[in-house]
């Protein structure tokens, strides 16, 4: 048998192999995969060695150029590739210009001095890269042709998956503590530092399209163990601490590989869709979740989440705000700081407020059509209380979540050496949340029944409240118990 003869294949091509291995690896092994594509199997082995590369330079265009030449200054052009995904994560406009001097910029810093940023030379950059200049000017010019691109691919991406098992995640920046009467302040603050981040939160979010599963919200604040847990137990989301309350890449992994456990042991597996943020590492590996990164300039238009999953989450967020600072104008003694505690108590109430149907309706509106729901497309309208307060619950949607790396940053991610900490300092201002008496609590659950009770079809609330004293009163009795036995050892 004679042996298959090598050649050049296009991003396209290896694009195509790559779609035929994810269709037939489970019925065949990479040798007769290779056979069927009539490629010699180390190929097939090497495509799919490099398939995060190849969909990254697939993103980007250039899908007919076959020859993958590696330029003299391989490792400037890699930082600089890095740099460009990070200005489009921020929508930063780029251009010919701004690239030749970003580029000088690294020379600089690589101690390249024989580096010089010319014309032939950015068009050699531009052509190893898949890079045109309408793709990184900003999203509006090219969301057009990418979707309709990314439209055919999220078809067959979805074809092996239920609705139940296709999912989104995404970031953004709160600032949790802003009241209506200090918005005018911060208006269109991106808060990369400075004062406004000490009271910024990032919040990850992910649910499943057909709105049957919201997961619990991931919380970043400044400090790991911030003084208001003090006395508390448990709290409705997962926390964790970043000195500057940012998303990392080394968080994002292992909220990953949590999720990933998770679903083995529920012996499911997902597609689970994501922006190219440059907290999002490029490639992880995963047992039971497909990740798939979506198009880096049209992501306000492709992701769910920001089609009104988030936009409602913050609506909700800041309802209860107002509310607390209605309270506080009609009993100033009731006035006290808003803490981390009490952020992550009403950000998790707004997630579980969030309806099924909306979360159906903002995956229809980023084009996961073929999932198999009809959901009604409609916008959400903003609530009453929230209308009195324009731009108010919008007034940190340029906030970023994650951190804008400098060109030393870069060079250290492109050499394997960056290595990220956390700081275990407590400076947070908040105070710790007093623990209440199990007299105290059974006298608010009779404050909140009687309130309950005065409302119309609150069933099911009185029966989580009859569930609430249950708890306590099983507190109580625990608590004696052990008094009483130690009282018998004194």
């Amino acid at each position: 048998m004679s042996a298959i003869k090598r050649k050049a294949l296009s991003l396209q091509e290896k694009i195509n192999i790559l779609k035929v291995f994810d269709e037939k690896s489970q019925t065949k092994n990479q040798t007769q995969l290779a056979a069927e594509l009539k490629l010699p199997v180390s190929t097939l082995r090497t495509i799919l060695k490099n398939k995060e590369e190849i969909k990254e330079k697939y993103s980007l265009g250039g899908v007919q150029r076959k020859k993958q030449k590696v330029g003299k200054f391989d490792k400037l052009e890699k930082v600089l590739v890095e740099w460009l995904h990070q200005a489009r994560a921020v929508k930063l406009p780029v251009n010919g210009p701004i690239i030749c001097e970003k580029a000088r910029e690294i020379a600089e810093s690589l101690h390249f001095t024989d580096f010089n940023a010319s014309n032939g030379w950015i068009d050699r950059f531009k052509n190893r890269h898949g890079i045109v200049y309408r793709q990184i000017s900003g999203e509006s010019e090219t969301v057009p042709q990418d979707v309709d691109t990314w439209m055919t691919t999220l078809s067959e991406l979805l074809q092996n998956y239920d609705p139940r098992n296709i999912f989104n995640a995404d970031e953004f920046g709160l600032f949790y503590r802003l009241m209506p009467d200090q918005s005018y302040v911060l208006t269109g603050e991106t808060c990369h530092d400075g004062k406004a981040s000490k009271e910024r939160l990032t919040v990850l979010a992910c649910a499943n399209s057909d709105g049957s599963e919201k997961l619990s919200l991931l919380v970043i604040g400044k400090e790991k163990n911030p003084r208001c847990f003090k006395n508390v137990r448990s709290i409705p989301v997962t926390y964790d601490g970043q000195s500057r309350a940012w998303m990392t890449g080394l968080r994002f992994i292992q909220w990953l590989k949590s999720l990933d456990d998770h679903f083995q042991t529920k012996c499911r597996r997902i597609i689970l869709f994501v922006d190219r943020c440059p907290a999002h590492p490029k490639s992880v590996k995963l047992q039971n979740i497909k990740l798939v990164y979506l198009p880096p300039n049209a992501t306000s238009k492709l992701q769910p989440m920001d089609q009104g999953i988030i936009k409602v989450l913050k609506q909700g967020y800041r309802t209860r705000l107002i509310h607390r600072y209605l309270k506080e104008m009609e009993d100033p003694d009731s006035k006290r700081p808003l803490t981390v505690h009490d952020a992550i108590q009403n950000i998790a109430a707004a997630w579980e407020s969030i309806k099924p149907e909306t979360i159906q309706n903002c995956f229809k509106k980023a084009g996961f059509r073929n999932i198999g729901f009809d959901a009604v497309m409609q916008e959400e309208e903003e609530p009453v209380i929230l209308q009195g307060f324009p731009g108010y619950s919008s007034i940190d949607d340029n906030v970023a979540p994650y951190e804008i790396k400098s060109i030393e940053d870069l060079i250290e991610d492109v050499n394997d050496t960056q290595k990220e900490t956390l700081s275990d300092d407590a400076e947070d201002e908040d105070g710790s949340t007093p623990i209440l008496s199990n007299t105290q609590a059974l006298s608010a659950v009779n404050d909140l029944r009687r309130y309950v009770a005065s409302l119309s079809q609150s069933e099911d609330a009185l029966q989580m409240l009859n569930y609430i004293e249950n708890v306590i009163i099983a507190n109580a009795s625990k608590s004696f118990s052990q008094t009483r036995i130690c009282d018998h050892f004194k």
